[in-house]
């Protein structure tokens, strides 16, 4: 090793170790200018061994004790630990096996460390040493079960790379949003294919509202964009491509004017990305693919995208738009259409039923009518009674029965009936007839076949209309 000072970047990656050419990778802190190590995709002892925590062997062993995580390959003898120089800043170490991590607490220079594949069997622990790591790789991890404080030590970390993790199941306890709590630093986030399908709670990302610049949600099942994006004072990428959950039709308004807020606020250089999504171009969708190609946001194939028309055919957006015109006033008139087809059904209904149940509504309309706010007394008006009857004498039974105990005996009103008192004996008829009218609040016809030809009753029904006349509020009409 005559030049082991001078050595600055070694890649060590894609091999098949011996068990002597093992031995030497031990002495790897003696290159005490090292920089960058690339240890991964390698198949040798350290895939094969127990991994020590703290000086104790692991195999398959529950780290629900949330030990610190300071990892090193187990071997004869066992106490050696594979350490690293103070000088190295990068470090891949990819591994298509788990039980490998490395010792990294000690490294107070490591600034990207790259551990995608190197998962254990859960994500249940707290990786420390991460004070000074910027760019964090830690892609297909076992994290369906989480520890919430994995990443508590990286307090400067800028780029976060977490795919395909498991995190849609070990963030489902993270109640309080404790994962990224504290990360103020981080830049760009990617959390592509991890099978998210609801959107994220609202203080998921709180403590990244003012430094996010890049979210990577791609490869996800979300059915529409998955969080408020008018939140987020920073953010000018955003990827959601190729969710698979067949549900991203559109964007709505209200996702529309959000990122638009986000192109302002970040100096108009706002990208999305949404390729690869089941988009469709119906009725619904017409203002989102009009904003595709009118909005200054970048889109990823200048907007023109699949999707879906009413019919199942598949066209483009940029297709649809140039029809754009045309199928808006297609969508009036279905919409119109369905409006009075609707409308002429309930009308429709409504007679069928009005004429079904005439009596009923009659009376329904009666007690409305008597409850009225004009059919009470005034200060000015005290009338001796609620409403005077005119009926013929062949409504008699009617009138002085149902009618009567309706609203007598149930609701408490005051008739006036030509045929039970309430005249004064030996007045004339007609003399009865305007002094009655005059002393009521409303009159009741009762009109039925028998009236048609009933001399009395027109004149009753006329001298009563005369009375009120200008006050149709206060004549009530029921048809036998």
């Amino acid at each position: 090793m005559k030049y082991k000072h001078c050595l600055e970047s070694l890649n060590l990656s894609n091999n098949d170790f011996d068990f002597h050419q093992l031995l030497t990778i031990w002495y790897i802190n003696l290159f005490t200018h090292l920089r960058r190590l690339d240890m991964s995709d390698n198949n040798n002892q350290f895939n094969q061994n127990k991994v020590k925590i703290d000086g104790i062997k692991l195999d398959n062993t529950d780290l629900s004790d949330n030990k610190s995580f300071n990892i090193s390959p187990s071997f004869h003898p066992p106490d050696i630990v594979l350490l690293f120089p103070s000088t190295l800043e990068i470090l891949y170490q990819r591994s298509g096996e788990p039980n490998q991590l490395p010792d990294i607490e000690r490294n107070q220079r490591l600034q990207i460390l790259d551990l995608a594949y190197s998962s254990l069997f859960d994500c249940n622990y707290t990786i420390n040493g991460l004070q000074n790591v910027v760019i964090l790789n830690i892609s297909h991890f076992k994290c369906g079960i989480l520890n919430n404080n994995l990443l508590q030590s990286a307090v400067n970390l800028e780029q976060l790379i977490m795919q395909s993790s498991s995190l849609s199941i070990g963030l489902n306890d993270d109640h309080h949003s404790k994962f990224l709590h504290g990360l103020k630093r981080l830049q760009y986030i990617d959390f592509s294919r991890n099978a998210f399908e609801d959107r994220f709670r609202i203080s998921t990302f709180k403590s990244q509202l003012d430094s996010v610049q890049s979210l990577i949600l791609e490869g996800n099942l979300f059915t529409s964009v998955p969080l408020n994006l008018e939140d987020f004072n920073r953010l000018s990428f955003h990827n959601i491509r190729n969710n698979n959950n067949n549900k991203i039709a559109y964007l709505t308004i209200r996702e529309i004017d959000a990122i638009e807020v986000l192109f302002r606020k970040s100096n108009r250089t706002m990208t999305v990305l949404l390729e690869g999504n089941p988009l469709v171009c119906t009725y619904a969708s017409l203002d989102f693919v009009e904003w595709l190609f009118i909005t200054k946001v970048k889109l990823d194939s200048n907007g023109s995208y699949s999707c879906v028309i009413n019919d199942g055919n598949i066209t483009t957006t940029n297709a649809v738009y140039n029809q754009l015109r045309i199928k808006r006033i297609r969508c009036i008139t279905t919409v119109w259409v369905i409006f009075s087809a609707t409308l002429f059904g309930v009308l429709l209904l409504y007679i069928l039923v009005g004429y079904r149940y005439k009596l009923h509504l009659q009376y329904f309309c009666l007690f409305i009518g008597m409850a009225n706010p004009l059919f009470r007394k005034s200060k000015e008006e005290a009338l001796e009674y609620d409403a005077y009857v005119a009926y013929c004498d062949g409504d008699y039974k009617w009138v002085y029965g149902p009618l009567r105990i309706f609203l007598e005996e149930r609701r408490n009103y005051k008739l006036r009936l030509r045929d039970r008192g309430d005249v004064i004996a030996g007045e004339h008829r007609l003399f009865a007839l305007n002094n009655s009218i005059s002393k009521c609040k409303k009159i009741i016809l009762v009109i039925s076949k028998e009236c048609v030809n009933n001399d009395w009753a027109y004149y009753e029904e006329t001298v009563g209309i005369e009375h009120f006349l200008g006050l149709q509020a206060r004549i009530i009409v029921i048809n036998l």
